[in-house]
């Protein structure tokens, strides 16, 4: 007997992960590699949240709170709203994949742009969900107005990133507010704000999704990049009422873990590391920019923590590629994202920063 396999799932592929550590390691002959793929925090994890995490192992033989509530009370606290409007999931992936069930079906698709966040691609590939893809802007921000022409009647929601991932780029609240009064009222929009620590330390005039009040939006954030609680997976959404029990109903009864809502619960308070992370972020990205430039390597202005750099072609992007990694540097080349020319790399601590920019200065002198 031989089982179908869907078509969706058959063209899907598989997350690329990269070489392990090890295999670097081995490959290259090195002591030690340093990891500015991902955008993870090199500052390490939010002391609160490790703290209230540690403490819930006493309880980990029980399953966890279903409704999540005390995490959810807490973030709803610290934003001023009602816990009715928040809902928690297992790291952004899992909100995306919660709007897909919870809201789309047959015809219904996603509209976003080519050069964004690949788990709403892949998402909406493993519900057998239409996505469409609009094209960016020359400098690597959204086309908000093309957006607003591209919506049909098959357009169920529309996904945004401030700031965007893997570009860097923002939109004002000027240009969101204009295209929040011209979208359908049925149209769900979707604005991811992973990296809003980072951008708020970097534009006074950041735009802050809670404070808009729209009862069509639903704006997503994650305890992975600031708070460095990646490896634990726990992200939340704000939304209106009906928007959050729908969302909830979706989601697997006891996920996210125990543990990962008590790190949430801790690190949401923790504001001590936050700052000490968006400053050293700051300082980070102004060093990149200034050597940057000297090397006459093109970038992308970032609102996150990790810059963007472009250069004339693909296989100049895989040459460079190779040899960081020879020399114990991971980054992220950007072709699965649909930008074949690019990398990102993640900011990590000075002295880090400063052995990226060394490699650099090696390749191109």
């Amino acid at each position: 007997m031989m089982i179908n396999i869907p078509d969706n799932i058959k063209e899907l592929k598989t997350y690329k992960v990269g070489k392990s550590n090890d295999e670097l390691m081995a490959e290259f002959g090195l002591s030690k590699v340093l990891n500015l793929g991902s955008n993870e925090n090199q500052l390490g994890a939010s002391p609160k949240g490790l703290k209230s995490m540690s403490e819930s192992f006493s309880g980990i033989e029980f399953y966890p709170d279903g409704s999540c509530i005390g995490v959810r009370q807490k973030i709803a606290s610290k934003f001023g709203l009602g816990v009715e409007n928040i809902s928690v999931g297992n790291g952004s992936e899992g909100m995306i994949n919660y709007i897909y069930k919870a809201f789309f079906r047959g015809d219904d698709e996603m509209l976003t742009f080519n050069g964004s966040f690949i788990g709403v691609y892949i998402a909406a590939k493993s519900a057998d969900m239409n996505c469409r893809l609009l094209d960016l802007k020359a400098d690597y921000s959204f086309d908000l107005d093309l957006l607003l022409e591209e919506i049909n009647e098959n357009t169920r929601a529309v996904y945004l990133a401030n700031p965007n991932n893997p570009t860097g780029t923002i939109f004002s609240k000027e240009e969101f507010k204009s295209f929040m009064e011209k979208v359908p009222e049925n149209i769900i929009v979707v604005l991811d704000e992973a990296y809003i620590e980072f951008a708020l330390h970097l534009d006074d005039d950041f735009l802050v999704g809670h404070k808009e009040q729209y009862e069509n939006l639903i704006i997503l954030r994650s305890f992975s990049k600031a708070f460095g609680l990646a490896g634990i997976r726990i992200a939340y959404g704000i939304a209106s009422k009906e928007i959050t029990e729908a969302l909830l109903k979706v989601k697997l009864t006891f996920e996210p873990s125990a543990v990962a809502q008590a790190a949430g619960y801790g690190a949401i308070d923790d504001d001590e590391f936050i700052e000490a992370v968006v400053r050293n972020n700051k300082i980070g990205l102004e060093y990149y920019y200034k050597e940057l430039k000297k090397l006459n390597i093109k970038f992308t202005k970032s609102y996150g923590n990790f810059v963007m750099v472009e250069f004339e072609t693909e296989n100049e992007v895989n040459k460079i590629n190779q040899f960081l990694l020879s020399k114990g540097v991971v980054v992220r080349p950007l072709k699965a994202f649909g930008l074949e020319k690019c990398i990102r790399i993640s900011i990590g601590r000075p002295e880090q920063n400063e052995y990226v920019v060394k490699q650099l200065n090696k390749y191109f002198n």
